[in-house]
């Protein structure tokens, strides 16, 4: 080629064109495989919690963080860590599932008409409300004015429901109230979700968002980062390629709680009445118990602890140290 550069001669702006061509061409691949985001998420704003009996998971959700809640007809409004991050308890309706209502993914200078913009181009379609029945709000969004007069709701492929919502959002502003309780929450770390197909759930959040992977718990189960090094959603699951036959389920959410500390935290658990468990699933309500997760699962050698309790209906909870990012090392803090 140099040879025959060196008998040809090519005019100047000839190659002045081939270069931007080039340039452009290798600009344009880039910008394919780093995809922006398709909006500034900016981790986890809320969740909400649907239980059978509000009074009787307001006193021990009081007890266990040590926190009061703000009240109102339907609702009770925990503050979590001393942003504005925080969970919603309300009580089922008859024939309403108990469990997760919503995933609460927060966005700076949200708009709900650019978010439902976003959604409509991802093929997500725009619904008068949400559908009864949890499978067919797959692929949909919807306003919830219950919620407030921009509470935007979309359900993923697999059916579970997350709500886009403003990092100014602080759900009625609870004050922390000073008083002792077991457990000091600082955030919101991760929700691990069961499905039918989590290829076709994290896709969405690869694709679709923009969002990268933060660790890999096992070789198939790589978690979605939100992009601050901690904050993280999982989906677990076959890879069923079929239209799911049963709507996705939260298993459980993970604080990040002070002080973390295996033993002391179990012992205060007990005395206050838990049981320890074993961990089965679906969980006994008010127990706790602790799994270790091995170095198949990005774990660390002898396991990583990870800890758990039950609330009054037997819905999950996890605690972790501050630093957990699902990864290696003792705290689950290693993550590349």
């Amino acid at each position: 080629m140099s040879n025959l550069l060196g008998r040809v001669k090519v005019p100047l702006h000839l190659l002045c064109l081939i270069f931007v061509v080039v340039l452009n061409t290798n600009t344009a691949h880039a910008q394919s495989q780093n995809k922006s985001p398709a909006f500034a998420l900016a981790g986890y704003q809320a969740f909400a919690l649907r239980v059978s009996n509000i009074e009787q998971s307001v006193r021990f959700y009081s007890d266990v963080f040590g926190t009061a809640p703000v009240l109102d007809a339907k609702r009770a409004t925990y503050s979590v860590g001393q942003g504005k991050r925080h969970f919603v308890l309300f009580e089922a309706e008859e024939d309403e599932p108990l469990g997760f209502a919503w995933i609460g993914l927060g966005v700076r200078d949200f708009d709900k008409r650019a978010v439902g913009d976003v959604l409509t181009q991802l093929g997500f379609t725009l619904t008068a409300g949400q559908d009864p029945e949890p499978l067919d709000r797959a692929m949909r969004f919807w306003i919830d004015e219950s919620w407030g007069q921009d509470a935007l709701f979309f359900a993923d492929a697999e059916g579970i429901v997350f709500r886009v919502m403003s990092t100014e959002d602080c759900g009625a502003c609870p004050s922390i109230v000073s008083s002792e309780g077991l457990l000091a929450a600082l955030g919101i770390n991760h929700f691990t979700n069961f499905v039918a197909n989590y290829e076709r759930a994290n896709r969405l959040f690869f694709e679709g968002f923009g969002l990268g992977i933060l660790a890999y718990q096992g070789a198939s189960s790589p978690t979605v980062s939100l992009g601050d090094g901690l904050q993280f959603l999982m989906y677990v699951g076959g890879t069923d390629s079929a239209a799911p036959t049963a709507v996705g389920r939260t298993d459980h959410v993970s604080l990040s709680v002070a002080e973390f500390d295996v033993e002391a935290m179990r012992a205060r658990l007990t005395a206050y009445g838990l049981a320890p468990s074993d961990g089965q699933r679906p969980p006994r309500p008010l127990t706790h118990w602790v799994s270790l997760r091995q170095p198949n699962r990005g774990g660390a050698e002898g396991g990583t602890p990870e800890v758990y309790f039950s609330d009054p209906d037997g819905l999950a909870i996890q605690i972790q140290d501050a630093g957990y990012c699902g990864g290696g090392g003792y705290l689950g803090d290693q993550c590349d």
